[in-house]
């Protein structure tokens, strides 16, 4: 399973996007591969350009299995952010909850260093494109 993140899913939306992002994506969605979580959902529809594009967006998100952001995730994500701040390595709170959503769980697909940074620190299967 993957998890992919806002940064991928931007990319993926924009009519110039990447060939390559859209072909892993489009791979990933065909195969049934693809879960998501609330916080990916409220980052992606609040870029929707109309109520229509959010309307279709929403409806197409909220289609997958969704991991729930319980108080596992908060917890855990909570740690690697002290234990990452105390490095000098501080990266965004969201960042962490979605690294902490995909944990175990499914392989986090993504284009940013923030989540390069907390698979440094912590057993997190990623895969940056």
């Amino acid at each position: 399973m993957f998890l992919v993140d806002s940064s991928v899913w931007i990319e993926y939306l924009r009519p110039k996007g990447s060939r390559k992002v859209k072909e892993r994506v489009r791979t990933i969605l065909q195969k049934e591969e693809m879960v998501s979580c609330g916080i990916i959902v409220v980052e992606i529809l609040r870029g929707a350009k109309n109520e229509r594009d959010f309307e279709s967006l929403r409806d197409s998100l909220m289609s997958l299995s969704q991991i729930s952001l319980d108080d596992t995730v908060i917890e855990r994500a909570s740690r690697w952010g002290f234990l990452l701040d105390r490095k000098g390595r501080v990266v965004s709170t969201t960042d962490l909850i979605i690294a902490s959503a995909a944990y175990k769980k499914a392989r986090l697909l993504h284009s940013d260093r923030d989540f390069d940074t907390i698979a440094s620190a912590v057993d997190l299967e990623q895969e940056r494109i």
